[in-house]
């Protein structure tokens, strides 16, 4: 892989770590050297003059959908949903249900392309193909090997296709997870869909797979009203509460969404400390109203950061839940730095579990997962202020990355993805959309 030299960059973190000018020196993957003032002669070092740019670590995506990426644009005569039910009914589950392998692999490079674009590195995916179940998380991976991204993948389990479809949902998982991971590259979660599409028997099938791999799950929570009331009308419990008697509670899960939770279910997850991915701008979008993320951090609720398929822009992602939360609890200052930056640190441990290296620090030993913004500040910017500087830049600007590295590698520069032809993928990924829109 050889040695890279930054040079001559704006090194921040988003934690108040700071230095106007300064090297970073990568080897193997991760990051070996961290300095100010003169830059080492490294004969054999390929260098790149970062010319005063800001350059932070990548970001991390909690919660995504890739297969999603090929909706943008769809157009459905008969659409006309009044609950989150009906979206999903309407749209998402038509969706799903029509892609094949082709169309999986073509999602997930369209999704991955867009994320690295966003300066994303890592991509926590949640995957769904019912008529394409068995090799689907090889397809992604295989998508997100080639643009060099890292990804933890799971199949979401569900009752929704009958017990053979459920069955296969189950096989996918174990068969990824014992077959597939690459240490420091890939990972897996056992994939569920939600408490109300779930049967006891499945997840008491789920859980003795999962169990036997050691793996968390990754599992929607609670995202609209159906959940509770499916829990509560057929167990007479709630959504936590349910799941947790199958120890999907735990601290290895991660959950998205989070929204309709009663006081005592706050309290289960604040004792059993799963992740809750939150997922702001979905939520508003689907009208399922917003988590009650200052409450849950509060209890000391592991809060992260996902897009749930709708984009890939972590940092607008989290300027949105900023926003929501002003406006939800009717506090501006509602959701602060200090909240916002316990959020994006859950994103950077819930990686560093997964590929077992530190992220989201420009120190020594850390991953090599690095983005140079293409940004010139109008204003003075120091450890205090990079946070506020990347989100109003994104919102006012369209901050994006001229270069992103991953494990030491240089995946973009000067704006464009190396080694990909990004324009025959999409134009590929046109012609294909057109055959699933058909279906749907």
């Amino acid at each position: 892989m050889g040695i890279l030299l930054i040079e001559n960059a704006c090194l921040a973190d988003l934690f108040g770590t700071f230095r106007g000018k300064g090297y970073v020196i990568v080897e193997d993957g991760r990051i070996s050297r961290v300095g100010e003032g003169p830059v080492p002669e490294i004969p054999q070092a390929t260098r790149w003059d970062a010319q005063g740019k800001l350059l932070t670590p990548a970001l991390v995506n909690a919660h995504a959908h890739l297969y999603s990426s090929l909706a943008r644009g769809i157009f459905l005569k008969t659409f006309a949903p009044k609950s989150f039910g009906q979206i999903l009914e309407q749209l998402w589950w038509k969706l799903d249900r029509a892609l094949d392998a082709e169309a999986v692999y073509l999602s997930a490079l369209v999704g991955g392309l867009a994320h690295l674009h966003r300066g994303v590195s890592v991509i926590f995916d949640h995957h769904a193909s019912p008529t394409a179940i068995l090799g689907s998380l090889s397809q992604i991976k295989k998508a997100l090997a080639e643009l060099g991204l890292r990804g933890d993948l799971c199949y979401e389990v569900t009752d929704r296709g009958g017990p053979k479809e459920r069955d296969q949902g189950i096989q996918e998982n174990i068969r990824f997870a014992k077959e597939e991971r690459v240490p420091g590259q890939f990972s897996a979660h056992f994939g569920l869909h939600a408490s109300f599409t779930l049967s006891d028997e499945t997840l008491a099938k789920c859980r003795e797979a999962a169990e036997s791999l050691g793996l968390g799950y990754h599992c929607h929570l609670a995202e609209g009203k159906e959940d509770p009331l499916d829990a509560l009308q057929k167990y007479g419990m709630r959504t936590v509460e349910r799941l947790d008697q199958f120890g999907i509670v735990q601290e290895n899960t991660v959950f998205a969404h989070g929204i309709q939770l009663a006081q005592a279910e706050v309290e289960l997850l604040a004792e059993k400390k799963p992740t809750v991915a939150h997922n702001p701008r979905s939520n508003m979008n689907n009208a399922v109203g917003a988590a009650q993320v200052e409450r849950m951090l509060g209890k000391g609720i592991p809060v992260a950061l996902g897009t749930d398929g709708f984009g890939c822009d972590l940092l607008g992602e989290l300027l949105a839940a900023r926003l929501l939360a002003h406006h939800a609890e009717g506090n501006p200052l509602a959701l602060s730095d200090d909240a916002a930056r316990k959020i994006l640190a859950q994103n950077y441990t819930l990686a560093e579990k997964a590929f077992g290296v530190p992220f989201g620090r420009l120190q020594e030993g850390a991953a090599a997962d690095l983005v140079l913004w293409d940004y010139v500040p109008p204003t003075p910017i120091s450890g205090g202020n990079v946070l506020s500087h990347l989100l109003f830049a994104n919102i006012s600007e369209g901050l994006r990355p001229s270069g992103v590295i991953i494990a030491g590698r240089i995946r973009l520069k000067d704006g464009q993805i190396e080694d990909v032809d990004e324009m025959g993928i999409l134009a590929r990924a046109r012609q294909k959309a057109q055959e699933i829109w058909a279906k749907v």
